[in-house]
């Protein structure tokens, strides 16, 4: 079923669409987090440590896709907030010519120049192999996962967020079942998992694509609808490549900073990869609803309702605040046991890494939610520079901590990056959307919280 989101109870509206989203969201990490778990108890902390090595290259492919996909997907928001329904399909037809030109290209550049990227990530000799076939089975499935990301997203953008749940939810048992059966069974090392989250994905799109055809005949374009559209066609280059540059950069950042964490060892990498993935966990009821106001933002933007997307936007802020200062409190008292119930070991400098990153991220989930919220908010309502320069800092801030700080400070200054960077980026976010031309029309003063 398909809801609007520019009409109705608004917090009740945004809500409802979050949950499906965080669900959503905590499947796919729980299965992600399998591989991990399944990795740490059965192949050991090297095997770990080799996934760990290349996981921000992972999140920059992966996180470039679903950028793109929801980038693509704010146009169709507007369309659909309008009551636009030829403008949606239209999106939808081009957005698949797109997606397929542009996962096909980067598929083909990781796959000729792999070994290449991971000698520039410092990958040691002793997780090299390991690391190679792992990352490579992932670019070589670039489409699937492109695809599957595209199709999420137009769901989302038509106000349908339980759907992709479900399907998800078929996919995660399916992904969790092939991680044993390929990694057990058939012994296929740290590539039996990258081949388990594949396989997973393209069930997923096969999925969503017979729901659209037979439950959402609407949505689905006609031959027409692949044909002209110039302008439209620009618009979706410049949003999908907005949304997906924007994650691209943020991972790049990231991706510096395990240049710095691979010269470490293999016990502070293996550490650092399980904290990595409790974060990922922790953090989705923020991109939770950060995903909802992207939609939420989108259609109400579509539709010239700006009051409710100010007030949306700082009702999402508010929440994601009173749920960090909870979970710093649990944090302080158990990061330890997180550690080893996600990485299975003993190891005390594996779990002292490991809960060291923890305590010294999680207090500042509150700057990371503005940030993430600000962000895909602006973008949604088609102020794409910004964000796009906040990412920008966001690179050069790791750039700095990876060559000038980590170098005299170890770990610590690993620790200490992120936060640091995320402050300043809420910042240059807040200067701008408080100010923001589109509020000041509409004789708006926007908040962040009230």
């Amino acid at each position: 079923m398909n809801h609007s989101l520019a009409s109705g109870p608004l917090k009740r509206s945004l809500i409802l669409f979050a949950l499906p989203l965080f669900f959503s969201q905590l499947f796919q990490t729980l299965y992600n987090t399998a591989d991990t778990v399944i990795i740490g108890y059965t192949l050991g902390s090297a095997a770990l440590a080799s996934v760990g090595s290349v996981a921000a290259l992972f999140e920059l492919i992966v996180g470039f896709c679903t950028g793109f996909g929801q980038g693509l997907g704010i146009i169709a928001a507007q369309h659909y907030g309008a009551g636009n329904l030829h403008g949606y399909r239209r999106s939808l037809a081009l957005s698949i010519l797109i997606s397929a030109a542009v996962s096909l290209g980067i598929s083909v550049f990781f796959l000729f120049g792999m070994e290449t990227v991971l000698h520039l990530l410092k990958t040691p000799d002793e997780l090299f192999a390991g690391a190679y076939s792992y990352i490579s089975v992932i670019a070589l499935g670039l489409i699937v996962t492109m695809f599957y990301n595209l199709a999420a997203a137009f769901l989302r953008a038509a106000g349908d967020s339980t759907t992709p749940l479900v399907i998800l939810l078929i996919s995660s048992v399916l992904n969790i079942a092939l991680d044993f059966l390929l990694i057990v069974n058939f012994h296929m090392g740290v590539a039996g998992t990258a081949w388990a989250t594949l396989i997973a994905q393209l069930v997923s799109l096969i999925l969503c694509i017979i729901w659209m055809i037979f439950k959402k005949k609407e949505l689905i374009p006609a031959l027409r609808d692949f044909a002209g559209g110039k302008l439209l066609t620009l618009n979706l280059i410049k949003m999908g490549f907005s949304m997906g540059l924007m994650s691209s950069i943020v991972s790049c950042g990231t991706l510096i900073l395990q240049t710095g964490i691979n010269t470490m060892g293999t016990q502070i990498i293996a550490g650092h990869t399980a904290a990595r993935k409790l974060i990922g966990i922790l953090n989705l009821p923020v991109s939770s609803l950060m995903m909802a106001l992207s939609s939420f933002v989108a259609q109400n933007t579509g539709a010239g309702q700006m009051e409710r997307v100010e007030k949306g936007i700082a009702f999402a802020n508010r929440l994601d605040l009173y749920y960090a200062i909870g979970l710093t409190i649990v944090i302080f008292f158990c990061s330890r046991l997180f550690i080893t119930l996600i990485s299975g070991s003993s190891d005390p400098e594996v779990l002292d890494t490991g809960s060291l990153y923890l305590m010294t991220n999680i207090p500042f989930f509150p700057i990371l939610a503005v940030l993430l919220n600000l962000r895909t908010s602006l973008q949604s309502m088609s102020m794409t520079l910004v964000p796009i320069l906040s990412s920008v800092i966001e690179l050069t801030g790791k750039i700095l901590f990876t060559y000038c700080i980590v170098p005299f400070t170890g770990y610590y200054g690993i620790c200490a990056a992120e936060p640091a960077v995320w402050t300043a980026m809420a910042i240059f976010l807040a200067f701008f959307y408080l100010r923001a031309k589109i509020f000041k029309e509409k004789n708006i003063r926007p908040h962040l919280y009230i």
